[in-house]
């Protein structure tokens, strides 16, 4: 492949490194895994680029003006060395190859993770991958040069400085202005002092050198100066001099005190916003203290009615009590009134059947004297009340009864009536034979 490729077809010199090297590997029995630029211990002044195959790696030299535009500088074979030590970035891997002779320092640009994982599953290689701080891998500190992390800082704490001025409020400024203010006269002083002591000054830095001094404490000064300058308000005053000034002076100063009335105008307007939001503010907390107590109010009236109704229905629940023990009163003395009226109305037909049975009595102790011998009609042989027959017998036209063993209880056959007990026979009138 001639360099005529090159001047006609306008390719880039990856794309024909890439060619020359697929062309090498054609008879080759190694297989092409990938290909990318690296930088081989610097023994050129030219581009490097690498062929990885399962078996080693190719170094080449890319010239386009020479006829053939890549020459091979030397191949490294994976069994030639024993472990590797990989640091990553974000655009370049450094790897450090440890063989029996000697060491290779080779950087793999873009594609180093990938190289990696050729090593990993091609070679008996021990692999040993450094582990960096994240901040490592940030643009401005991969070198870690140190006027390069300089400028990146200052950099950075620049485009963070302008996202905070537009985010936070513009009452923090001030704030924020005097503390930077501060900070920028510690760190001139700090300067000084670590210039002549460094150690005084660089409490947890391992190395505590005038240089390390000198870009740490001027990366705060600029930074601080940078954020009293952002966050200061731009308010500024005129003092007239004793001495005579010129037209410009003067016109400056106009334009100063037009400023100051400007800015003077300003915070009115804002005192005034400020006092209308205070004012809003209480009104609305007026309305708010208004309706929780109307609603305070609503609750005590509501438990009024509440606790009004429950003494309503107790006090007519113990009236409709009372009215009901009354009526049990009354019916209990009605009750007892009925009792005495049938006791006394027992008493006195029992005074009357006595007074009866007295009268009888006296008829027949009257006509005693006259007394026959019984003789029994068979005519009048009937019985009455035959449940208690056998008992006490009493004789219907006489009201005598007789009890069992008596003289004339066989001989008695008229119209008999049987009792239970002697009391029964009583109360029915009738008496002792």
């Amino acid at each position: 492949m001639s360099k005529t490729r090159y001047k006609n077809q306008k390719e880039s010199n990856e794309a024909i490194a890439k060619a020359y090297i697929e062309n090498d590997y054609t008879n080759s029995q190694n297989k092409l895994l990938l290909v990318s630029k690296a930088n081989y211990e610097k023994i050129s002044s030219n581009v490097c680029y690498s062929s990885v195959d399962d078996k080693g790696m190719n170094f080449y030299e890319f010239n386009k003006n020479a006829e053939r535009n890549l020459m091979l500088i030397e191949r490294y074979e994976w069994s030639d060395f024993s472990s590797v030590t990989i640091n990553h970035s974000i655009t370049k891997s450094a790897f450090t190859f440890v063989g029996h002779d000697k060491n290779r320092d080779i950087t793999i640009e873009v594609k180093g993770k990938e190289v990696e994982q050729v090593i990993r599953n091609h070679s008996s290689m021990e692999v040993n991958v450094v582990k960096r701080p994240v901040w490592t891998k940030v643009l401005g500190y991969r070198s870690q040069t140190s006027w390069k992390m300089f400028m990146a800082s200052t950099i950075y704490t620049l485009i963070l400085l302008f996202i905070l001025h537009a985010l936070l409020p513009a009452a923090t400024h001030n704030f924020i202005m005097e503390l930077a203010s501060l900070v920028l006269f510690l760190s001139i002083i700090g300067l000084l002092i670590g210039l002549i002591k460094p150690k005084w000054v660089l409490p947890k830095f391992k190395v505590k050198t005038r240089k390390r001094v000198l870009f740490s404490y001027l990366y705060l000064i600029f930074s601080c100066f940078f954020i009293a300058v952002a966050f200061t308000d731009g308010e500024s005053t005129s003092t007239p001099a004793s001495t005579q000034v010129s037209s410009s002076q003067n016109s400056v100063t106009v334009a100063s005190k037009k400023d100051g009335a400007d800015s003077s105008k300003q915070k009115v307007e804002k005192n005034d916003s400020d006092k209308a939001v205070k004012e809003e503010a209480k009104q609305k907390a007026e309305e708010q203290a208004a309706k929780e107590e109307a609603k305070r109010k609503a609750e005590e009236q509501a438990a009024k009615e509440e606790a009004k109704q429950k003494a309503e229905e107790q006090a007519a629940k113990e009236e409709a009590e009372r009215k009901a023990q009354e009526q049990a009163a009354k019916e209990e003395a009605e009750r007892q009134a009925e009792k005495q009226a049938a006791k006394e109305e027992a008493e006195r037909k029992a005074q009357q059947q006595a007074a009866s049975q007295q009268a009888t009595t006296s008829s027949s102790t009257s006509s005693s004297g006259n007394y026959k011998p019984f003789e029994n009609d068979p005519s009048d042989d009937q019985q009455s009340n035959m449940s208690c027959s056998g008992q006490i017998k009493g004789n219907k036209n006489s009201k005598i009864y007789h009890v069992p063993g008596g003289a004339y209880y066989d001989r008695t056959q008229d119209n008999i009536v049987w009792f239970c007990s002697e009391a029964d026979a009583q109360a029915a009138g009738y008496r002792k034979s």
